[in-house]
This record gives structure tokens, C-alpha cells and sequence, in this order.
């Protein structure tokens, strides 16, 4: 900024009355209302800034010893303000985008997570126990009554599992439309989730089932069991699914403390 004593012509040590008269005859010259030139709008500014500025004591005394006006300090500040809220609103809106990445993350981990555990627990249990169906086949009727009522209760759970799956990953195929085309945003078709679910789990069956009754009577000593000792390959793997799904909450829910 200009020296505020040049402004007005007058030395450093120039006393009340000579900054008053320097004001006035530089007032009555570049006033706007009594000169047209463009630029005696500024030139009447900086002088009116200089004249506020020594005519006061305190002012004068603090632009001696800074070098700059009060207004210049506060315009500064004000700026250095601006800029900081500025910096301070960008930084939480890049933490706030990379919370909300990270939170998406998250949700995609466990979300893909628990889903592994429901379809791989699934075709395992069934694989080992459509191979091993007598080990779980209860022997008294109170095992037969728990294992049904788990039966009824892991179908409900599997059942809204796989739906809570689905309705994450997959999505059902819109109508064709020749005047609007729209990417899925999810990655698999419905039906291909559901072919994937059955053919797994009837595979997993059948090779349990092949590879049990292969090595079931090894020196053919022994008649093949019946069917209905094959009930346990389908009671038990949703009953497995609903507890390894059970401590999978668990621990998730210790993870989220």
C-alpha cells in the first residue's frame, strides 16, 4: 500500500492543523463530484484512508509502528479468515468423502463376507453330510423333534439370507425400451444367482451322495442304506448355515465395539 504521508504531501513529523489542510486542498482537487477523471475516485479514497488514519492519534501511532492501517489489517485478517475457513471446509469435506469410502468399504466387506459364509457353508454341510448321512441321524425322538424345529428355523433363516443376497447383488431384468437404455448397477442378474445357488447345492448333494454310497460297503458286505437315512443331507445344512451365520454376527458385532 502507498505511504499514507506521501498521499497527502506532508512529512512524518507534520503536525494536526498542516495533515487537516493537506486533506482539504486534496479533497477539493480529486473530489468525484468536482473531478471527471476515472481515476480521482481512487486517488480520493486512498486520501480519505490517509487523513482517518494520521488525524487519529492511536491509528497514527499504530500505522508509525506497523506500517499498515487498522483497515488493511482487518481486510488482511479477514482474508487470512477466509482462507481458513476455506481450507478447514475442503479438509472436512476430503475426511468426509473418505469416511463415507471407507464406511462403503466396510459395509461391502461384510456384506460380501456373510454372503461367502451362507453359500459356502451351505454346499460343504451338504457335500459332508449327504456323504455321511448316518452320523447325523438322530437316534431318540426328542433329537428328531429338536432337529426338525431347527430344520424349520434355519429354512426361515436361509430363506431370508439368500433374499438379503440378492437383493444386494443382483437385480431382476428390466423390459426392453428402444428409447432408453440403462446400465444395471448391480453385478449379477437374478436368475443367474439363483442357477448358481441351486446347481451348487445339488452338486454338492449328489457328489456327497456318490462318494457315500461308494465307500459305504467297501467290502460289499453290507446292503446300501435306505433312503430315508439320507433325511439328515437334507435337515442339516440349513441348520449349519444358521449357525456358522449366527457366530459370524457375533463376531462382527464384537468387531463393531
Amino acid at each position: 500500500m502507498p505511504d499514507l504521508y506521501s498521499v497527502l504531501g506532508v512529512n512524518r513529523t507534520a503536525k494536526t492543523e498542516e495533515i487537516k489542510s493537506a486533506y482539504r486542498r486534496l479533497a477539493r482537487q480529486y473530489h468525484p463530484d468536482v473531478n471527471s477523471d476515472p481515476s480521482a475516485t481512487t486517488r480520493f479514497a486512498q486520501i480519505n484512508e490517509a487523513y482517518h488514519t494520521l488525524i487519529d492519534p492511536q491509528r497514527r501511532q499504530a500505522y508509525d509502528r506497523t506500517g499498515r492501517t487498522q483497515e488493511s489489517i482487518a481486510r488482511q485478517n479477514n482474508a487470512n479468515a477466509a482462507r481458513a475457513a476455506r481450507r478447514a471446509y475442503y479438509q472436512a469435506r476430503a475426511d468426509q468423502v473418505v469416511n463415507e469410502w471407507l464406511e462403503r468399504e466396510r459395509q461391502e466387506t461384510q456384506a460380501r463376507g456373510k454372503a461367502v459364509y451362507t453359500t459356502v457353508t451351505l454346499f460343504i454341510s451338504t457335500f459332508f453330510v449327504a456323504m455321511y448321512p448316518q452320523r447325523f441321524e438322530p437316534k431318540s425322538l426328542f433329537w428328531q423333534m429338536t432337529l426338525f424345529t431347527l430344520f424349520v428355523i434355519s429354512v426361515w433363516h436361509l430363506f431370508n439370507s439368500l433374499k438379503e443376497h440378492f437383493d444386494y447383488y443382483t437385480y431382476r431384468p428390466e423390459r426392453v425400451s428402444v428409447t432408453r437404455s440403462r446400465s444395471p448397477e448391480k453385478p449379477f442378474k437374478r436368475s443367474v444367482a439363483w442357477f448358481f445357488v441351486i446347481t451348487g447345492y445339488l452338486l454338492s448333494l449328489s457328489a456327497g451322495l456318490l462318494i457315500g454310497i461308494m465307500t459305504y460297503t467297501p467290502t460289499g458286505a453290507e446292503p446300501p442304506p435306505p433312503f430315508d437315512s439320507y433325511l439328515p443331507a437334507l435337515l442339516c445344512p440349513p441348520i449349519a448355515v444358521l449357525i456358522v451365520d449366527t457366530l459370524y454376527k457375533i463376531n462382527m458385532h464384537f468387531d463393531n465395539l
